[in-house]
């Protein structure tokens, strides 16, 4: 059986000692820079693997204390499940270890173990337990009104070892007991470093969030032989969304097959170079992680900040190991007491989010960054002007949807309230809901629900009792959303017959184009094929065209008079009949108002169309065909010269009524001759 996995971040002051303890807890130095091993502090995030027992697997994020860095500190917080918590006796609680405890919070930790370190530096006797009792009280008065006021205070020293079974025992038991954060669903790792090995190629390393990453097939593998292929989501512009080749991997430095959620992992990756690969870019497959350059997020102003955040406040927003200039537009204010997110009431002022204060903001990013619904970001200053008292940290929040649409601020807050629901159903229901008659596909789903896979869940959602309708395309809509849009093709049609009287009915695709809400292809078609299933609406003829029941047919009795009077020529025409040139001539009409009425003759069964310029009366139309068929059934066969003597016509009338024949299926042209065709009975 697997060791469980779980992940442990260090916090606090630069040279309180957690890159020593850290080494004390697992005999990893994790300062890998000359520089780091110079300046005595950690730049660069570090890691160490710790394996208390065979059944647990602890790895161990040491994250830079120097205020400086703290955008490095989150980039490492992002994917740990509590917080080491490391503070000098000596010092006691410093700014930074303030800092540190805002970001752990704003990420959503809350669990944590604080070392109370380098006691084996405060002086001996009563004033030795003294200076502890006050460094406890310091700490445990900052802890007080946080998820880590109950947290373990043990003191130890990493050069004497005082302390230091207690602190294992602890960080031991608190591994046990606390569940691990969501980490099911495709594999998310951001990218913190990349690098070259010689003998290997281009290596990133990164801490697995989420999902697990199999190397599948043997490393040495034949190279016609497919590999493990994973996706690349850059971040900035420039770069695309690719697809690349695993070779290896490693996890907390040893040579393994697989890498599960909550594990450090170092990827070696074929088809791609260095310099095509930097820090802040994440790995991942499937559709989880997308590139985006807006957002929308429920965020919380710290309660120290110095002004409220109002539409377009510039911070820094830092997400994963990226970060780019964001820009605010808040939303709405959540209620202090219920936690509900409060409709924007009309012509209220615009709503800002002050110290203390949690909102909905839709954020704009200078640059786009690969984001997931639900991932934690941080919010950070750019000057001690626009800080709060405690450090560049003003805020963080939580993703709701990564791609969100535009949208009144009435169903933006509506949808957010749903994305906040623990319950997938929930979140797929509203999304497909705000997507209206355009719908929306499986893919869209997945990346703005935060749902893995979705096919079963939208499956049940869509059937029969369900709120969606699948439609053919693999596109969802609200199933309510098809009623609607049946009544307005009715209407629709209704209104075409009192405009246009005389023709059969509107053309199927007028009538899908005029529907309201620009509906998605599938949706039209399926509100008019329904239409048609329950008789409201009807083919009026051979075209296509749809009417509505008694309604788009010509009453032969009583047509117009010009119309009447062009029919009548075609009767009179007999097999004979005019030419639709002829006919403009006869009456007088614009050749376009005759080629109209010709099409509405035969729609209504009145003309039959042989030729471009040549129709039929349909009793004239009918008698020569009964000939035919009668000849064709005496003979066996018929050609131009046999239809002219039985019907008297000329070459200019039998060639064309003979190939209009052949389009029927009464006859199939062989040479010079027709024999008869598959449709030869009447």
């Amino acid at each position: 059986m697997a060791a469980r996995q779980f992940v442990l971040g260090t916090a606090g002051h630069i040279d309180h000692g957690k890159t020593s303890l850290v080494r004390a807890l697992s005999g990893v130095d994790t300062d890998r820079l000359p520089e780091e091993k110079r300046r005595g502090i950690t730049i660069e995030l570090g890691f160490a693997r710790w394996q208390p027992s065979d059944e647990l697997e602890v790895g161990i994020v040491d994250v830079p204390g120097h205020e400086a860095l703290v955008r490095t500190m989150v980039a490492g917080a992002g994917g740990i499940d509590a917080v080491l918590l490391v503070i000098a006796a000596e010092d006691g609680v410093m700014p930074q270890t303030r800092e540190h405890l805002h970001v752990c919070e704003l990420l959503g930790l809350r669990h944590a173990v604080v070392a109370l370190t380098k006691i084996d530096r405060l002086e001996g006797g009563d004033e030795r337990e003294e200076l502890l009792e006050l460094a406890c009280e310091d700490v445990r008065e900052a802890l007080a009104k946080g998820p880590f006021a109950e947290a373990p205070i043990l003191p130890v020293s990493a050069h004497s070892g005082q302390g230091m079974a207690e602190l294992r025992a602890a960080l031991t038991s608190l591994a046990r007991q606390v569940r691990t954060r969501g980490r099911k669903g495709p594999p998310v790792l951001p990218i913190d470093r990349v690098f070259t090995m010689r003998g290997h190629g281009t290596v990133i390393t990164g801490t697995l969030l989420s999902g697990e990453i199999d190397l599948g097939k043997s490393a040495t593998q034949d190279k016609s032989e497919s590999a493990p292929e994973l996706d690349l989501i850059p971040a900035g512009y420039g770069r695309r969304r690719r697809s690349l080749r695993l070779r290896g991997m490693q996890v907390h430095g040893g040579e393994a097959r697989r890498s599960r959620a909550g594990t450090r992992t170092a990827l070696n990756l074929g088809n791609v170079s260095v310099d095509e690969l930097a820090r802040g870019d994440v790995i991942s497959q499937g559709h989880k992680v997308v590139a985006s350059d807006r957002v929308l997020a429920l965020v919380e102003q710290l309660g120290f900040g110095q002004r409220p955040w109002a539409r377009d406040t510039s911070l820094q927003l830092c997400a994963g190991t990226a970060s780019t200039a964001a820009h605010l537009v808040p939303l709405a204010l959540e209620d202090p007491e219920t936690g509900v997110l409060l409709d924007p009431r009309p012509r209220a002022p615009k709503p800002e989010i002050g110290p203390g204060q949690r909102g909905l903001v839709r954020i704009y990013l200078d640059t786009p960054l690969p984001i997931w619904a639900g991932q934690r970001v941080i919010l950070r200053a750019y000057s001690a002007a626009h800080a709060n008292v405690e450090g560049l940290t003003v805020g963080g929040g939580v993703i709701l949807d990564p791609l969100p649409e535009r949208r009144h601020p009435l169903r933006r807050v509506a949808l957010a309230r749903a994305l906040l629901s623990e319950d997938p159903a929930e979140r797929a229901t509203a999304l497909v809901v705000d997507a209206g008659m355009v719908g929306a596909d499986a893919e869209t789903i997945a990346v703005r629900a935060n749902i893995a896979e979705p096919g079963k869940l939208l499956a049940r959602l869509s059937g029969p009792r369900g709120p969606l309708l699948g439609l053919a395309g693999g596109r969802w809509v609200e199933r309510g959303l098809l009623d609607e849009l049946v009544r307005a093709a009715i209407a629709e049609a209704e209104r075409y017959h009192q405009q246009q009287p005389l023709r059969a009915g509107v053309p199927r695709a007028t009538l899908e184009a005029a529907l309201p809400g620009h509906p998605a292809p599938e949706l039209a078609r399926a509100a008019i094929e329904l239409a048609l299933e329950r008789g409201a609406l009807r083919v009026a003829d051979r075209s296509g065209s749809l009417a509505r029941p008694g309604k788009g047919s010509l009453d032969p009795d009583a047509l117009p008079e010009a119309m009447q009077a062009m029919l009548d020529l075609y009767t009179k025409g007999g097999v004979t009949p005019p030419t639709l040139r002829q006919i403009s001539q006869r009456l007088d009409l614009d050749s376009k108002r005759v080629l109209e009425y010709a099409g509405l003759l035969q729609r209504n069964g009145l003309l039959v169309r042989v030729s471009d310029d040549l129709s039929y009366a349909a009793a004239a139309h009918a008698s020569l065909l009964v000939r035919v068929r009668e000849h064709l059934a005496a003979h066996g066969e018929i050609d131009v010269q046999a239809l002219k003597d039985m019907s008297g016509v000329s070459r200019k009338f039998a060639v064309p009524f003979m190939e209009h024949l052949d389009h029927l299926g009464v006859t199939r042209r062989e040479g010079d001759r027709r024999l008869p065709g598959p449709k030869r009975e009447a």
